[in-house]
């Protein structure tokens, strides 16, 4: 009976055991279940593309968070937990694509002169605004400009101011090279988004035209922009002297 005893108690300490390394097996099992950081990160990213695909091809009111949902292959209700609802997730798709859309802005050269210098920044201007990208973004915003009046304006408002002081400081540095005299470089900054940009965007953005400006029309621009803001004396120059960059 002892023996028996004995076996008894050993096979039901054994179960014992057992059952708690099943538990601490199955709770490990659950730790190595949950996503890393990595992969949350990259869940995010393909909830971010699908959201921004939808909202561009549907528009806000008829994508719904099911729709996200599936199409990212998460549960709805993890779009809950990380973003909020739709309204939150269509605010996080234009932020993303407007940081997507930023493209390096022009820096002076030491090679360059005034008309290579700003002919590099007419061609930046376009880079910036004809990507599928900056595309996707505007006609996104124009879309939902009524139901989103303060976010939208708050939005473009930071786009463009962005883009005009990258402008600015690229004539900063065309002063401080000797290519151009000094003064209100945010007033030419503004002026040069203009004459190079025109109304191609808006129309380009409307589906009215989808033919960019050519090389062409940067180089007039670039030299119209020139003689009328700066004269004559350095329009001259403006293909020929180089800029004097100081070493820093």
């Amino acid at each position: 009976m002892a023996l028996v005893t004995g076996r008894a108690v050993k096979a039901t300490s054994g179960s014992r055991r057992m059952g708690t390394g099943s538990k601490l097996k199955r709770k490990a099992g659950n730790q190595a279940g949950r996503p890393t950081a990595v992969e949350l990160e990259k869940r995010k990213v393909r909830v971010i593309t699908v959201a921004t695909e939808l909202f561009v091809g549907h528009g806000f009111a008829a994508t719904s968070l099911v729709d996200i949902a599936r199409e990212a292959g998460v549960a709805t209700r993890t779009l809950y937990e990380h973003f909020g609802d739709k309204e939150a997730i269509f605010r996080e798709v234009i932020f993303a694509r407007d940081a997507e859309a930023m493209v390096d802005p022009p820096t002076l050269q030491p090679d360059d002169t005034l008309f290579s210098a700003l002919r590099r920044a007419g061609h930046y201007s376009y880079e910036v605004t004809y990507r599928d990208r900056s595309i996707g973004l505007m006609r996104l915003m124009i879309a939902e400009s009524k139901r989103f009046p303060d976010f939208m304006k708050s939005v473009g408002t930071s786009i463009f101011a962005r883009f005009r002081r990258d402008f600015e400081k690229l004539f900063q540095s065309m002063e401080a090279a000797e290519l151009i005299p000094a003064g209100d470089h945010a007033r030419s900054a503004v002026l040069f988004a203009d004459l190079m940009l025109g109304s191609h965007p808006i129309m380009i953005y409307t589906n009215w035209n989808a033919e960019p400006p050519t090389d062409a029309d940067v180089d007039e621009r670039v030299n119209l922009f020139i003689l009328g803001r700066f004269g004559a004396a350095v329009a001259k120059r403006a293909e020929t002297r180089k800029a004097k960059i100081k070493a820093t």
